[in-house]
């Protein structure tokens, strides 16, 4: 074999010299390595280890005896097995005349026995052909192609089932697992005659889960040689395509098959038609549900005949291309009747979920029979939609197949459009199985990736809305069509009206019955008197601002608190407010309609303020009044009218100045929330003292110092 293996290889090694040394290096390394591994394994007084089977002690059972079960061979499963019945057989004859533990005992080895069953399962399985009727003729017709085609697609079908089951059986299994864990602690907990019961329920469901890695292992096995059959049988279907043949005998039959399929196709229409304009309306659900669901199962017949008539047309076309002496004619590509099939099946389906939800409601109403009238309905109805399916993805394919065809024929150029659509269609169709499938449920509703894509268009919609909105009304503003405080209180209540809409709209979208919204409801005020109270006082102080409008925009407040500044924007939860230092404080609702808050703009906003300022004795009163009534009258902050007038109080006697008060009116709309009305004030006042002389005294103090006389006691001493 070494000779044959490297034959050709050698001969090329000849003709380079540092080929056939490097050939030779890696025929010595191989050598070398057999001879080491038929050494090993012929070491002398070395025996293979002898399979020993695990059989369980049912008086105390252990609950891992079985962990070896997948590293065994087929051969010394089937020894395992046979250990295990007939110690079980000897125990079971010793347990006692308890009619629980008999019971419990009966289903064991029923399971025992199930293994076997399994077992024989496989050579079944064995003895199946995945696809027995299909051919691969030389030089074959469309309709021998066709025949083929059917019967490799029933063979996908019969995998997809197998895979199908594989993962039924591997989430069984995970169950079966949890189940043992469950079984071992049930066992640990437990004492005297519900022990035995115990350990037999932790060995029934040991053996159950053997079971279950039997059917698994059964499975798995036999998917990878039927993926491989149907994927040699799919090059070979497509290997046909090149040796197509044109036949007459086989357009013959096409053109029957068309013209049967026309008048399937006319008589549905009619039937349909006559129902739905003879049929008087009534107030009867039965009679209005048998005439809905007669209407529904004619529509997926007369679907369906479509489609194949549509299979026909295709294979009529394949086969006029192949022959040279018929006339050209065109592809036959429509997007229309597949759009139209989804749209038809995706309705039926709904439409017939709908139905179904119906009945079952009537089931305490009506006996099993009606009941079993309805579900033949639902069968018939569901078969047809399943067949329609595999009808649009047949057709999917023989205009693939046209395509090949046509361009082996007439060039690539004369179908490159035709392609570029189809390959545009098949991708769509992929997006369209993506976006369709089921990441989970809610309330028996499949969520799937259209729905969330669907959900976040609504609400993105919904915010876009809102944004566009708002921005409509601070044009409003600008221009000044309507005042700040109106635009932003209406723009607010709109926002949270669309966003409320959104959400009406998803929860819809969700399945979710907007009707019990009340119990939604309810569970919120539970929830807001455990624990959310002051977000919902606070969500309510900001409609009541919003509303009552007892403070705006722009308005320049003081709160209790100290917090002076001018409010920015008035949310739910809180309201934004700049004070002078610029500094953005967000303040809970709650303070402004539980607390003093004192609104310097509410109704009017020219008000009084008191600066006070002193000036020495030696100062004459008159020229301070002037001087002050000057230096109010160049700030601009100050309002004037003949019913509010600056003047100049004389307060008092101080102990070092003259006290006196500029009482000034003031527009706090033209306050800035950065600057300190009693800042400009008493700069002008400075100033405008300083050009008239007048001296602004500061704090004097006399000092008076008191003499004493030395005591005699700390008097100099004398010198002797």
């Amino acid at each position: 074999m070494v000779g044959v293996s490297f034959l050709i290889p050698l001969r090329i090694a000849r003709r380079e010299p540092y080929l056939l040394r490097l050939l030779l290096l890696v025929l010595l390394i191989s050598a070398a390595a057999c001879l080491s591994v038929s050494a090993s394994a012929q070491l002398p007084g070395t025996k293979p280890k002898e399979f020993q089977p695990v059989v369980p002690d049912f008086a105390d059972l252990s609950a891992d005896w079985w962990t070896g079960w997948t590293k065994a061979t087929p051969g010394q499963r089937r020894e395992w097995l046979a250990a295990v019945q007939k110690s079980w057989q000897t125990w079971e004859k010793e347990l006692p005349e308890d009619e629980a533990l008999q019971e419990g005992a009966k289903k064991i080895t029923q399971s025992l026995d199930g293994i076997e069953i399994t077992w024989n399962k496989r050579e079944e399985y064995l003895k199946v052909s995945l696809m027995p009727d299909v051919e691969f003729p030389q030089n074959p017709t469309v309709l021998e192609w066709a025949k083929a085609d059917a019967a490799i697609s029933r063979g996908r079908r019969r995998l997809k089932g197998v895979e199908l089951e594989a993962r039924q059986l591997k989430s069984t299994q995970s169950q079966s697992l949890s189940l043992l864990r469950k079984q071992v602690i049930v066992l640990r907990d437990s004492s005297g005659r519900e022990e035995d019961e115990a350990a037999q329920a932790l060995l029934l469901a040991q053996i159950n889960h053997l079971n279950i890695i039997e059917q698994l292992s059964t499975v798995n096995s036999f998917l990878g040689t039927w993926r491989d059959k149907i994927e040699e049988a799919e090059i070979k279907l497509r290997l046909m395509l090149d040796t197509l043949v044109s036949s007459s005998v086989d357009a013959q039959k096409i053109e029957k098959e068309i013209v049967a399929r026309n008048k399937k196709i006319e008589r549905i229409s009619a039937t349909r038609t006559s129902i739905q304009s003879t049929t008087e309306p009534s107030t009867d659900p039965i009679i209005n549900m048998q005439k809905d669901l007669t209407l529904m199962q004619l529509e997926v017949d007369l679907l369906e005949e479509q489609l194949d008539k549509r299979k026909s047309e295709l294979l009529q076309s394949i086969n006029d291309v192949l022959n040279e002496e018929a006339e050209e004619r065109p592809l036959i590509i429509s997007r229309d009747l597949l759009e139209n099939a989804n749209t038809v099946i995706e309705g039926t389906s709904r439409e017939l979920t709908v139905r179904q939800r119906q009945v079952v409601a009537w089931r305490e109403d009506e006996e099993d029979e009606d009941l079993s009238r309805w579900w033949a309905y639902f069968e018939r109805i569901g078969s047809g939609l399943a067949r329609a399916n595999d009808l649009e993805q047949d057709i999917q394919r023989y205009e693939k197949a046209q395509l090949e065809v046509y361009r082996e024929r007439q060039g690539w150029w004369a179908t490159v459009r035709e392609r570029i659509s189809l390959s545009a269609r098949q991708a769509y169709n992929r997006w369209r199985k993506l976006a369709d499938y089921q990441l989970f449920t809610i309330a028996q509703n499949p969520i799937t990736p259209r729905l969330i894509a669907k959900i976040i268009v609504v609400l993105v919609g919904a915010r876009l809305l809102s944004g566009l909105t708002l921005a409509f009304l601070r044009r409003l503003v600008r221009r000044q069509h309507a005042s700040e405080s109106s635009m932003y209180n209406l723009g607010r209540v709109l926002h949270y009206s669309f966003i409320a809409v959104a959400l009406i709209v998803v929860f819809s979208m969700l399945g979710l019955d907007t009707s019990k919204l009340a119990l939604v409801a309810g569970a919120l005020s539970v929830g807001i008197g455990f624990g959310l109270q002051a977000i919902f006082s606070n969500f309510i102080s900001g409609l009541i601002l919003l509303f009552e409008r007892p403070l705006k925009v722009g308005d320049l407040v003081e709160l209790e608190s100290g917090v002076f500044g001018r409010i920015r924007d008035i949310n739910v939860r809180s309201t934004r407010i700049t004070t002078r230092d610029n500094v953005d404080i967000l303040v809970p609702n709650t303070e402004f309609v539980a607390g003093r808050v004192i609104n310097h703009t509410l109704d009017d906003p020219v008000r009084r303020i008191h600066v006070s300022f002193g000036v020495s004795y030696a100062s004459d009163p008159d020229l301070v009044r002037e001087a002050a009534l000057e230096a109010a009258a160049r700030v601009n902050i100050t309002h004037t009218d003949w019913k509010r007038k600056t003047e100049v109080w004389l307060m008092g006697f101080g102990e070092n100045a003259l006290d006196f008060k500029l009482v000034v009116w003031v527009n706090s709309n033209m306050v800035t929330s950065l600057g300190d009305s009693y800042a400009l004030y008493n700069l002008e006042l400075l100033r405008e003292f300083r050009e008239k002389g007048i001296e602004v005294p500061f704090p004097q103090r006399d000092l008076h110092l008191r003499s004493w006389d030395v005591p005699a006691m700390i008097a100099r001493p004398t010198r002797k």
